[in-house]
């Protein structure tokens, strides 16, 4: 076997090995268990409690000296300070707001990059030309492929929350009208709709106990709400925000307020649903055409075309 007489071999094995268990590890973190089965098991509310409690910790837990090392050496490769913004803005759109998020995510887009260059060396090229030209091609094309691929599963994540975020929103404003005309005060009102929505709307339950937190560390309200916009922008949370800091500067009642926003947010997605619905034929019409249409024309045509063929063949 070539493979094994070529002096790099150990290096890319092993380099392929750790790819494929850091990929492992990371499909195992990001799988869950259904959520309804949660919410209708016994012990719901202490449940929910745990939950709210682990979501409100979640970004303050310490990380290992390991991983601290290798944010630190991210931060270094995140580019000038507009890049970092805009890295920064995308991790908390999918829901990562640690200082330590940036870091991480850079050296992991690095890293899969260096490894999928080794393991496109390796595979595809001989270890004759894997210094030449045709090497130096399927590395960049390698490098370049394994960049992206962890950027692209951010955005994928950051759209899948944006998603959620918006769906989420209406029934998260109809709670928190609910705690308003009971008298709780604003950052009890986004404690207790955390909870509530721990099991249901997991997204919007980090977002609002992350404000929540925000609300007693912060002395201003109103930074606290405007982070909680930059964070999702969602077009629905940034309308409650403005409606929010409008209804505190002019002394409109919050439960008044709120009722407005859940009703707005309520029209908004049912107008988006419609909206949706009504592109359906038009996004029907491409399947339609590659699958159905060129099954039908083959079987019209088929006859004629082998009438043809004997008449051509006499």
């Amino acid at each position: 076997m070539s493979f094994l007489s070529d002096p790099l071999a150990p290096v890319l094995l092993l380099a392929f090995v750790a790819g494929l268990v850091l990929t492992v590890w990371l499909l195992r973190a990001e799988s869950r268990r259904n959520p309804l089965h949660e919410r209708l098991g016994p012990n719901q509310a202490e449940r929910a409690e745990l939950a709210a409690q682990s979501i409100s910790l979640n970004d303050r837990a310490p990380l290992s000296p390991a991983l601290n090392a290798i944010a630190a050496f991210g931060q270094k490769l995140a580019g000038t300070a507009q890049d970092r913004l805009a890295i920064e803005r995308l991790l908390a759109q999918a829901g990562w707001r640690r200082a330590e998020a940036t870091g991480l995510f850079m050296a992991a887009k690095y890293g899969s990059g260096v490894l999928l260059c080794a393991a496109g060396l390796w595979l595809f090229t001989s270890p004759q030309s894997r210094f030449g030209m045709s090497g130096l091609a399927v590395g960049l094309v390698a490098l370049f492929v394994g960049t992206t691929l962890p950027e692209l599963v951010v955005k994928i994540r950051a759209a899948r929350r944006h998603e959620a975020l918006t769906r989420s929103m209406p029934d998260a404003l109809d709670l928190m009208v609910i705690c308003a005309e009971a008298g709780l005060p604003f950052p009890r009102i986004l404690k207790v709709v955390s909870r509530e929505l721990a099991f249901s709307a997991p997204a919007m339950a980090d977002e609002l106990a992350y404000t929540s937190a925000e609300l007693q560390l912060l002395p201003d309200r109103a930074a606290a709400l405007r982070h909680l916009a930059d964070r999702t922008r969602v077009p629905t949370i940034e309308s409650m925000v403005g409606s929010l800091l409008q209804a505190e500067r002019y002394g409109t009642p919050l439960a008044q307020a709120l009722r407005t926003i859940a009703e707005e947010s309520r029209s908004r997605l049912i107008l988006e649903l419609e909206e949706k619905a009504g592109k359906l034929p038009a996004q029907l019409s491409v399947p339609l055409m590659t699958l159905i249409l060129p099954p039908v024309v083959a079987i019209v045509a088929t006859p004629a075309l082998m009438r043809v063929i004997r008449t051509l063949m006499q």
